[in-house]
């Protein structure tokens, strides 16, 4: 007798499972894939957005120009009119005194600068 009342128990049981599982259980299963996805679309978008944030904030802190002090023999600063000196990329700068270094071999070193605020130049060098 027990037995036949498990077996209606479970039959009358398997039909709300079947419903569950292919009605409830399945949607529930594609939710969870989708909000995952979302997830990791969220998660990309926010470090790439603190990606920006830090590198503008490091690009704040670089110099606005960049200037070239001509040292003599002795280390001593050196104004030399007919050279240019001041640049506003590091590339450029970095080039120029890597060619004013082969120029004026041992006579002059070049060293470069780079400046954040506004301060005259002639008065840097002097």
């Amino acid at each position: 007798m027990y037995e036949a009342i498990l077996g209606i128990l479970l039959k009358s049981l398997d039909l709300p499972y079947k419903w569950l599982s292919e009605n409830f259980i399945s949607h529930v299963m594609t939710f969870g894939k989708e909000f995952g996805a979302v997830l990791v679309f969220i998660s990309a978008v926010a470090f790439l957005l603190i990606t920006v944030y830090f590198i503008m904030k490091q690009a704040r802190k670089l110099p606005k120009r960049y200037v070239l002090e001509a040292l003599d023999q002795d280390g001593k600063r050196m104004l030399i009119p007919e050279l240019r000196v001041t640049f506003a990329t590091y590339q450029a700068a970095a080039s120029y005194a890597e060619f004013y270094t082969k120029l004026y071999e041992d006579k002059y070193k070049f060293k470069l600068i780079g400046i954040k605020d506004k301060i005259s130049i002639v008065r840097r060098l002097h």
